[in-house]
Parts: C-alpha cells; structure tokens; sequence
C-alpha cells in the first residue's frame, strides 16, 4: 500500500510502477519490487514542495502570546484618534495616540 499526496497521486503512481518494472527487469522478484518501490515512494512523495510547508506549519503550532500593552490600547481606542480632515481624513492618528498611550501607566513603565 502507497502513501501519496493528493495532488501527486497520477505523477506518483507513474514513478512508482517505472521503480518497480525497473527492478524486475533487473531480475529481483516482483513480490519484493513491490515493496521496494512502495517504501521508496512513501517517503518521497509524501508532502512535497507547498504540502510539505503545509504539513510542516500544521504540524507544530505554539499557543500565540497575548498583546502587549500597546496592541490593547490601540485595539479599544482605535476610532478615538482619527484625522477629521485632510489628505489622512479617516485614517489614525498615531502621533496623538502615542501621547496619550503615554500618559496612562501603562504606557509609562519603562521596558527592562
């Protein structure tokens, strides 16, 4: 039995009965071609190019740190500081919330 990617299966396959005919020709026994072949393909063909960085994301996966104090600021002030006009209308105003981020306790204590 092969173990192969979804999207390699046609491809795979191919390589696998080419490894295998190879093998008998050379005069080993189709029984154990077989199995060569399918151990070899198992491996190889697995995740290759985008599946394996797939695999490789979804397989080791760290529980995400929360936000800092700066990231809440912003995220519950984020339509307090906002340009009313001009070329930036809409848009938020940085300068004004870091001034004030930096009058909260928060935003005073100092980094270690």
């Amino acid at each position: 039995m092969i173990i192969m990617a979804k999207a390699g299966d046609i491809y795979a396959k191919a390589l696998c009965q080419v490894m295998e005919r190879s093998l008998i020709a050379e005069g080993i026994e189709p029984a154990l071609a077989k199995i060569l072949s399918g151990k070899a393909c198992q491996e190889g063909v697995k995740a290759t190019g985008r599946g394996a960085k797939r695999a490789a994301k979804g397989a080791k996966k760290q529980a995400s740190k929360g936000l800092n104090a700066w990231q809440r600021f912003i995220k519950n002030n984020k339509n307090k500081y906002k340009y009313k006009s001009g070329k930036r209308k809409g848009q938020v105003n940085m300068k004004a919330a870091s001034a004030a981020f930096k009058k909260t306790p928060a935003g005073r204590r100092k980094k270690k």
